[in-house]
């Protein structure tokens, strides 16, 4: 069979659109962070350069992106591997989207949980790691898991600065393949492709589906039902045991 014949190539690919991906998410909550720090920062200038710039690379056609990275950098003096390349563009379109998510994600927690973990005696530090952080990952985590599997399947557009990612492997198999035996067997590449992709993404959502639990179990109804009292008493109580971590 075709695919068994040239297996390592296509290992060779799925092993660099792996390691392309983990990077690229690394990198682009990185960036969505310190987007997101100095957006929420007192200084207007700061925060509306940070926005402007947010709002302009959510806006450039990503393709535009890499393509920009790879070919104009060098004429400035920063040349980069067609894997870097890739990587920084997606990261900086993935920080930059990340960013509204996880701003959105702060902003849903009310404003007397920050209140009561000053009161406490929470710095802003612990007090955004222990009470805000954890209640926001609700809100947070669904879109966010979406973005990461977009930057997933993104990654092939690593083939069109001539990174080896796995979509370049195929068509290098598909060329190879066309020219030494006469047929295209581009159906049966591409669709091993896609199945790849597919079970790469399914395994990222599952992994975002088991988070979701993590965080939803301080809101999740006690089994035979509650009482009004009783639920208004665990509503008040939600943030302590992050308090008392």
């Amino acid at each position: 069979m075709l695919l068994i014949q040239y297996s390592q190539v296509l290992t060779v690919g799925l092993v660099w659109t792996l390691l392309l991906g983990l990077v690229v998410s690394l990198l682009a909550t990185v960036v969505a962070t310190v987007f997101t720090f100095v957006i929420s920062r007192k200084s207007v200038i700061a925060s509306t350069m940070a926005f402007a710039l947010v709002e302009v690379l959510r806006d450039i056609p990503l393709i535009v992106t890499v393509l920009f990275t790879y070919f104009v950098l060098p004429i400035l003096g920063l040349s980069l591997s067609p894997f870097w390349s890739t990587a920084i563009s997606l990261s900086l379109w993935g920080g930059a989207n990340g960013a509204n998510i996880i701003r959105a994600g702060l902003t849903s927690v009310g404003k007397d949980q920050r209140e009561a973990a000053a009161s406490l005696g929470l710095r802003s530090w612990k007090a955004m790691v222990l009470v805000i952080l954890p209640q926001a990952m609700r809100v947070i985590l669904p879109p966010y898991v979406g973005l990461v599997t977009s930057l997933v399947q993104a990654t092939s557009l690593g083939a069109v600065v001539g990174m080896q990612e796995l979509l370049r492997a195929g068509q290098i198999l598909i060329e190879q393949t066309t020219i030494s035996q006469g047929g295209s067997p581009a159906f049966l590449v591409y669709s091993a492709i896609l199945v790849v992709f597919f079970i790469i993404c399914w395994g990222i959502s599952m992994g975002g589906m088991f988070l979701e639990r993590f965080f939803n179990r301080a809101y999740e109804t006690p089994r035979g039902g509650a009482t009004a009292a009783s639920r208004s008493a665990e509503a008040a109580t939600l943030t302590m045991p992050e308090i008392r971590a």
